[in-house]
């Protein structure tokens, strides 16, 4: 007995076969290959740098769910084409409205900061270039002065004195009712995280006019409006001199503090129309003075500390200022001491000058508090010194000022010997220029061209 095959209904199965299995497999086959293939992994470089703006170089590429990926070997470099970035593993993930990236780890020198910060702008500025929210989170997170040098030991050795304590990172970067913010949270064990945020919105009339630097160009969304920043921020923990001069978008070397030099403190200012006002605080700790003295007239050794109690300007300008400044022991020229009571009117102490007569002195120790205001520097010692600036052996070097001196006087003392009573030099206008002061020699100075 035969069973009845129609010729029709075989062809239809084995068409539907063809559809159904073979067809199906062969393109998630096909599909699977291209996403593992170097032509993906290219299309995503291509279409990350188009973001970024900068070159990126991908290992692998491993998509581990849904709208999700993991980056391998992955490479960030700068505009010089030097690499300053370069990371095992980063996860991104796309939704709808935000896109979230995971590191595991990063080390931070200067360099990659100083792309991080351009970024940050960017995104600040230019809304259609960014259309999405982005959340980036580091699980442990380090600044770091400079790159490791020498061998294995000597990479150790760097890495535990130039990085710092690490710690988790969470940038926010999100847009909202026409503005859009950038908030940088570090966190920190046992103690409330650093924490800097910057604001940007439309130009605002009623707005104090504010800026964080009188000559740095107003940031402009892409309609060319100008934009009105307002930062706020606190540093708990020690940050690098260096990476403060990276975050400030300051050339390397303008602040010469030492390699070893750290700063923390408070900032809350505004940036607006050109023009700066704001308050802050802030302690600069393990100065180098040999390296902060090498453009300055006169030599200094030792390590300082410089507490700034209190920071205020308007309209660009500095208004008050209330500092103290202490030094364990270290070296001067016998020159700076005479310029000390020349041009500030410090008294000479018993051990003004040497039985020797050195030209370089020793002193043991150095502790000044100096308040600027509207009457001008107010040099003083703290308390319990007898007046004493700095001392040797117990006995004082100078004693303080007996009263208020003019501040173009402190433009003075930073000027070379024998230079005019208000010498037009590039270091005293940008001194002058950053205080409110009405002296006709400053206002001299400020005309004079350079």
């Amino acid at each position: 007995m035969f069973i009845e095959r129609s010729e029709a209904r075989i062809r239809l199965m084995r068409t539907l076969f063809v559809l159904l299995g073979i067809l199906p497999c062969a393109g998630l086959c096909g599909w699977a290959v291209v996403r593992h293939s170097n032509v993906h992994r290219d299309d995503i470089e291509r279409r990350c740098e188009q973001v970024i703006g900068l070159p990126v170089r991908i290992g692998r590429v491993e998509h581990v769910r849904p709208n999700a990926m993991r980056l391998h070997d992955c490479q960030l470099s700068s505009s010089s084409g030097a690499v300053v970035m370069s990371v095992p593993v980063i996860e991104v993930e796309t939704l709808p409205r935000e896109i979230r990236v995971t590191l595991g780890s990063l080390d931070c020198p200067p360099a990659l900061t100083r792309v991080l910060v351009g970024l940050a702008e960017a995104w600040l500025q230019q809304p259609v270039r960014f259309p999405t929210d982005c959340v980036v989170d580091v699980d442990d997170f380090s600044w770091r002065t400079r790159a490791p040098t020498g061998g294995a030991g000597s990479q150790s050795r760097n890495t535990a004195r130039a990085a710092s304590p690490i710690h988790g990172l969470h940038v926010e970067c999100v847009a909202a009712n026409g503005s859009r913010a950038v908030r940088v949270r570090r966190n920190s064990e046992g103690s409330a995280p650093d924490e800097v945020r910057i604001v940007a919105g439309s130009l605002g009339a009623a707005a104090e006019p504010a800026a964080v630097r009188q000559d740095a160009v107003p940031p402009q969304s892409d309609q060319g409006d100008v934009r009105r920043l307002e930062i706020s921020g606190t540093v708990a923990e020690p940050l690098p001199i260096g990476v403060l001069e990276a975050v400030c978008g300051l050339e390397p070397g303008s602040l010469p503090l030492g390699d070893e030099a750290t700063v923390s403190g408070t900032v809350a200012a505004i940036f607006d129309g050109g023009i700066s006002s704001g308050t802050s605080q802030a302690q600069f700790e393990r100065i180098d003075l040999a390296a902060a003295s090498l453009q300055l007239p006169h030599r200094v050794s030792g390590e300082a500390m410089v507490a700034i109690d209190k920071l205020e300007w308007s309209r660009g300008r500095i208004t008050a200022c209330e500092c103290q400044g202490s030094v364990s022991r270290g070296r001067v020229s016998q020159r700076w001491l005479d310029a000390c009571v020349s041009v500030l009117g410090c008294r000479p102490g018993p051990a003004y000058r040497s039985l020797a007569r050195d030209e370089v002195r020793s002193f043991d120790d150095v502790a000044v508090r100096l308040q600027i205001g509207a009457s001008g520097a107010d040099l003083r010692a703290h308390p319990g010194r007898d007046g004493s600036l700095a001392r040797v052996q117990g006995l004082s070097i100078v004693d303080e000022p007996p009263g208020v001196v003019p501040i173009e006087r402190l433009a003075w003392l930073l000027s070379p010997p024998g230079a005019p009573a208000v010498p037009a030099s590039r270091a005293t206008a940008w001194l002058l220029g950053w205080f409110a002061v009405d002296a006709p020699a400053a206002r001299s100075l400020q005309r004079s061209e350079f």
